[in-house]
């Protein structure tokens, strides 16, 4: 698997699944991104609305493919995108 960052990316809508954090308890938690902050994501999972602090996880798409590092998105979407214009 490799590890790409998705600074110019966005989030929201995307299928994701947490594969590592500081709390163990995040670990395999999954859901579709509805809302991003700053610090936060917001996942739709199976149990309800769950908000993940980025700087504690990396997370992986659903399908593997992809692994993000939470700690390189700590920015509102918009400031990530407007760095690269």
């Amino acid at each position: 698997m490799n590890e790409i960052y998705v600074e110019n990316y966005e989030l929201v809508g995307l299928s994701i699944k947490i594969s590592g954090s500081l709390n163990k308890e995040l670990v395999g938690l999954s859901g579709k991104v509805i809302l991003e902050t700053k610090n936060m994501v917001i996942i739709e999972t199976e149990n309800g609305r769950k908000s993940i602090p980025k700087s504690l996880c990396k997370f992986e798409t659903n399908d593997g493919k992809i692994l993000i590092d939470g700690e390189k998105l700590v920015k509102r979407s918009h400031e990530r995108l407007e760095s690269y214009v």
